[in-house]
This record gives structure tokens, sequence and C-alpha cells, in this order.
């Protein structure tokens, strides 16, 4: 089970079942070949689609549902599990124990000879900051790969615009818009990220995605962290830097000394940053207090009135 052509096999971060994909890749490009075995045959398939708890198949072979079989895959890795559903020569294959997407992953890259070990697509929904211009806004992944980043934004963007990307812990990147349609965005790294930089990066976005659920959203009015009465709310985008390493957040008050910041990062009081606010750019900033994806933050220069008008007419409180 030798792959001649990239890998069109998309691995996601997700745990929804197996769903119909009927996606033919491009050129070159093509599904990682792999068996679905009973107990008395042996049947070849394409691994369209893989997440923790299942995988699309491509399959000529009209299966049974709720047959058990193993999924025998191309790094040699087998798979408990039984047929969700069959049709349209695809298949949908449910896991008896959910497995990690990742080891997979790497199982599949360490199984290749070096110059063929380039990452396929992975489905991540992940926060990320995209500057382009004088405009900056947070948006999601759709997937990710070495050569790009598929979004969801609310940014105006057209084919051919230069824009820059900022993932949580990962440090800032440039691309190319390559294609727009409907709120959706396919972005082209101008320099492609080495799988040594994006397999630790997806751990940590798989661990991260695991262990720590969206935050609640806080009362401003109750439970604000800024002690001013005349504090501006905001809810606009920034991000902050910890050494290397950069982080989305989103600005939820300011003065000109102190200013509220909701974040995944994980920052200790005490802890000395680097914050990037709209409009005005960046400025150091040392972390005070940290609760609940909060982080309070006081400047290490104060704001002027000037930028501090520029940052509170970036957006409204929603």
């Amino acid at each position: 089970m030798i792959q001649t052509l990239r890998s069109a096999t998309v691995f996601s971060l997700s745990a929804d079942p197996p769903r119909a994909v009927q996606h033919q890749p491009d050129a070159q490009a093509a599904f990682d070949a792999a068996f679905l075995v009973s107990e008395c045959e042996r049947f070849p398939c394409s691994l369209q689609r893989l997440s923790s708890v299942g995988a699309t198949l491509q399959i000529g072979a009209q299966l049974a549902e709720a047959e058990p079989m193993r999924l025998e895959m191309a790094s040699g890795q087998a798979i408990e599990g039984r047929i969700d559903w069959c049709a349209d020569g695809e298949a949908g294959f449910v896991f008896d124990e959910p497995i990690d997407t990742i080891s997979t992953l790497a199982r599949t890259l360490a199984s290749l000879p070096a110059e063929r070990r380039s990452m396929p697509r992975v489905e991540i929904n992940q926060l990320v900051s995209i500057r382009s211009g004088a405009r900056v806004e947070h948006a999601r992944t759709r997937n990710i790969s070495q050569g790009g980043v598929g979004i969801d934004t609310r940014l105006e963007l057209a084919i051919g615009d230069p824009v820059q990307l900022t993932f949580d812990a990962l440090r800032p990147l440039d691309g190319t818009v390559r294609w727009v349609q409907d709120g959706h965005a396919g972005i082209a790294f101008d320099e492609e990220l080495g799988w040594q930089t994006l397999m630790p990066w997806l751990r940590h976005a798989q661990r991260t995605q695991a262990s720590k659920p969206a935050p609640a959203p806080l009362n401003f009015e109750s439970e604000g962290m800024i002690p001013d009465k005349h504090a501006i709310r905001l809810d606009a985008p920034a991000s902050v830097r910890e050494g290397v390493r950069w982080w989305n957040a989103r600005v939820r008050g300011i003065t000109a000394h102190l200013v509220e910041l909701e974040t995944r990062a994980v920052l200790a009081p005490g802890a000395q940053l680097w914050v990037s606010l709209p409009e005005i750019g960046g400025g150091p900033a040392n972390v005070i207090e940290a609760a609940h994806n909060r982080i309070l933050c006081e400047f290490r220069l104060p704001l002027r009135p000037r930028e501090l008008s520029l940052v509170s007419n970036s957006q409204a409180p929603r």
C-alpha cells in the first residue's frame, strides 16, 4: 500500500461521527489506501476523512450496517469498529474506542519516506487573528495544512490580498488570499510550515480543545476586572506575546493604565507581555491579575489620550 501522490485524506480534531464526503482530490493528491477486514473477507478502500470516533471510507463493496470489522491502515495501525452506514460508494466506520487523531497522523507520516513526509489537511476549529492592511479581526479556522489555512471570516477579502495570521501559541504568519466565497477564504502561507512545527502545534491544540471549555461570558457591570467605573468596555481583537509565543485575545475593558483581556493563554500574575491593540500597535505590559480566562494588565507606559480614543473607537461593545 504505497502512496505515490500527496495525501488527500483529511484528519479531523472534531469528535463528530463519520459523514458523507463524496469529494474527489485534485490530480496531485490521492486518498490513503486501507483495508476493511471482516472475519472472512478483506475489502480494499480509501480513507477520505478520519476523526477520533470514526472514518469515512471510499469503498466499492456494499456492506451491512452494524457489521463488526477492522480498519487496517497503511501505517500498520488496526482499529476495531463497525459499519454505521454505507451508500453511494462510501461507508461510515465507527470505532469501538476513540483514538488519538494526532498520534494516528504521526504514525502515518512516520511510515512515509522523508521526501513524501508532507502533512495532509487537518480539520480544526481555532481562533485566528487576521490582519489585512489596517483592518484586523478574529476569524475561525476550518482546516490547516503545511501550505495554508481555510477560515471563516467577516473581513471583506479579495483574491491576491496580502494578510498576516496570528494563531494561538504560534508565530505570526504572512500569507496571500487564494479564494473567497460566502464568508469563507483560503489563504496560502508565504512560507510553508514544516511538519516539525505544525505537528507539535496541533498536539497542543488538541490537548487544549479536550481539556479547556470555552470561557463563559462575564457580566461587565458586576464582574469587570478593572476597578474603575470609568473604564471603557469593549469587544475588540487584540493579541499578546509572552517570549516567542503569540496568543489571540479580545479587549474587554481599558483605561490609560490598564487593559482587561480575554484569552486562552495561561498567564500568571507577574508575566511580562507585549500587548498588541487595534489601531495603535503594541507595547509592554505586566499581568497583575488572572482569572476565568481573563487577565488584567498594566501598561508600562500609560496610553496617551489620542491612543485611548483610537482603541475605544475601534469597535463598539456587543
